[in-house]
């Protein structure tokens, strides 16, 4: 299957369509996903008492079953939808500036290799607990976090590339501003956790961080700037719902033989069936 055309809606008519309308679900389903795997896994490691309640790492809700079961799947499941979001985006620019803006055709392309490195991480965050695998876990958080940062400054780069022939002003300042927050919470965290890392405790004390530790504040600091990191990700991805209600991707569908069990034809006859991704 090959990508056909986007379909764009320059004239919204009915104020009454439903939020969902176009490809407006993805962004949404990658909220989420991504918020029912933080509040049950915080909910079962807490109740069980594998973490202490205030400001765990989201990680370490995911550490130990049965909340790592449910961790990584939703966390896997956000990946994936995530990945489409990304790339329903890089569509979506390249779509409708075309051969308009050379510039803004290679910032996107930029843009969207960082964006597929920003779930791969996630996924391997999923399946990586930081008590078993640290290294592979802590990669993956930087694929996330790190990369995550620099897809959202090249984002709000295009959205000011692309003001005023195809987006308002509001929304680059507002991705300006959730970046500027991303940034700010990724290099908090990073610096914090290395500062409360000095005092090595065991893997497993980390998961219960009493206030008379040792660099405890330093680990408070840096838990609550991952939050902030994750959930300023989030809102980014919410500022994607109201381009993605304008957008219908469609695909063609071309099958090579008169029978399933011939070998290999091309001909010459007309597409089959040309229908939206998801019919």
């Amino acid at each position: 299957m090959t990508v056909r055309n986007f379909h764009f809606v320059h004239e919204i008519n009915d104020v009454s369509r439903g939020f969902c309308e176009g490809l407006s679900y993805l962004p949404l389903i990658t909220i989420i996903l991504t918020l029912e795997t933080f509040i049950l896994s915080y909910i079962f490691a807490v109740s069980r008492g594998d973490v202490n309640p205030y400001f765990p790492y989201i990680s370490d809700t995911g550490t130990k079953v049965p909340e790592s079961c449910v961790f990584g799947q939703f966390l896997n499941m956000a990946a994936v939808v995530a990945l489409c979001t990304i790339y329903v985006r890089y569509k979506l620019v390249h779509s409708i500036v075309q051969s308009e803006d050379e510039s803004v055709l290679k910032l996107n392309k930029v843009a969207f290799i960082f964006g597929i490195l920003s779930p791969l991480g996630l996924s391997l965050v999923a399946n990586f607990q930081e008590t078993s695998v640290e290294i592979v876990h802590v990669t993956g958080a930087t694929l996330v976090l790190g990369f995550g940062v620099v897809y959202e400054f090249l984002q709000t780069a295009i959205s000011f590339k692309m003001h005023p022939t195809y987006n308002g002003l509001r929304i680059c300042k507002i991705r300006l501003v959730i970046s500027v927050i991303s940034l700010f919470g990724f290099i908090t965290s990073g610096v914090s956790a290395v500062l409360s890392r000095r005092f090595d405790l065991p893997p497993t004390e980390r998961l219960h961080w009493k206030p008379e530790d040792r660099g405890y504040a330093a680990h408070i600091t840096s838990t609550v700037s991952e939050w902030a990191t994750a959930f300023a990700f989030l809102c980014f991805f919410l500022t994607f719902v109201a381009d993605f209600r304008k957008v219908e991707l469609n695909v063609v569908t071309k099958v090579n033989v008169r029978h399933l069990d011939e070998s290999y034809v091309t001909y010459d006859d007309d597409v089959n069936e040309a229908s939206r991704l998801i019919a």
